[in-house]
């Protein structure tokens, strides 16, 4: 009897297998899902296929299309810039107050002190406003600390006072927690109160500098061709030297956050289709670990590497 059930269950089985399970089938990616895949993937080969999902998106919206076609180009543009290699401004930049230097904030020290990676941050930004003495100075950087009302802005511009840039100059961004924020704070800021702005130049550490460069332009980008807000250019980087490897720049942090300005949804989480990073944005810890060390999205690229070919 035992042998009998046992072959009775093997061939209900093999009839089972036979008959099949239906697959779920995954969701189509988006065009804008394909482009952040294909550029995060494979950042030196991929412009045939970016510029073949272009060309698609622009056939069924135009307007859409366009807008992505500026966020690429952007995207690409700022990669190859190689800011993580440059420590001073280049001498072709406006020499008025059209130009503004954004000074990205680090994690302060747990009693509010600036730690040894922010003053190196400064330095370079020091040397930058007396290279450009009539451009603003924007620090961007809320409450780190476990001091209440110390924030990373609120110390740089102290600091930068300090080395006597002058007041006037200074404009201070002081809610942002994450690089994504301190982009879009900032834009804001300067789009809302400073009509006379018109270029950017960033300063930040070198494994970070291009991932802060691409989401301030990138929310420029959005914002002027949507919203009919001024657009601004972000054409210099520079940055401090660190022990931190550069890698590859914090790719995914810059795909998650045009992924967060833009509205793209994200498998898994609730995406604002309004432009605005949102809640679901994940917060930077006071250290900021570089992306070669932490992928956490490499799966969804996968994923969407996968349904996109």
């Amino acid at each position: 009897m035992t042998f009998f059930r046992r072959t009775l269950i093997a061939c209900l089985c093999i009839c089972l297998l036979g008959l099949g399970v239906p697959r779920v089938q995954a969701a189509e990616a988006t065009y804008p899902q394909q482009l952040l895949a294909s550029y995060h993937a494979d950042p030196g080969g991929s412009a045939g296929k970016i510029e073949a999902c272009l060309d698609k998106l622009e056939a069924e919206s135009p307007a859409e299309g366009a807008l992505w076609r500026r966020i690429m180009a952007d995207w690409v543009r700022l990669n190859e810039a190689g800011f993580e290699d440059h420590r001073v401004l280049p001498e072709d930049l406006p020499q008025d107050d059209s130009l503004c230097i954004v000074v990205f904030g680090y994690g302060l020290g747990t009693d509010g002190s600036i730690r040894p990676e922010l003053e190196d941050r400064l330095y370079v930004a020091l040397n930058a406003a007396r290279q450009y003495p009539n451009a603003y100075v924007a620090v961007t950087g809320g409450q780190t600390s476990e001091v209440p009302g110390v924030t990373e802005a609120g110390q740089m511009a102290a600091w930068l006072q300090g080395q006597k840039v002058a007041e006037n100059r200074l404009i201070t961004e002081n809610q942002a927690l994450s690089t994504t924020q301190n982009a879009i704070n900032t834009y804001d800021l300067l789009a809302e109160r400073y009509p006379q702005v018109k270029t950017l130049a960033v300063v930040s550490s070198d494994y970070h500098v291009t991932c802060s460069a691409v989401l301030l332009q990138i929310y420029s980008d959005y914002q002027s061709q949507v919203n009919g807000t001024p657009a601004l250019n972000v054409a210099a980087g520079i940055s401090c030297v660190t022990d931190t490897p550069v890698g590859d720049r914090m790719l995914s942090s810059q795909a998650w956050g045009i992924a967060q300005i833009t509205g793209t949804p994200w498998p898994g989480t609730q995406s604002t289709q309004e432009g605005a990073a949102s809640a679901t944005e994940p917060q930077e810890s006071p250290v900021e670990v570089p992306e070669a060390q932490d992928e956490p999205f490499g799966g969804f690229f996968s994923w969407i590497q996968d349904i996109g070919d």
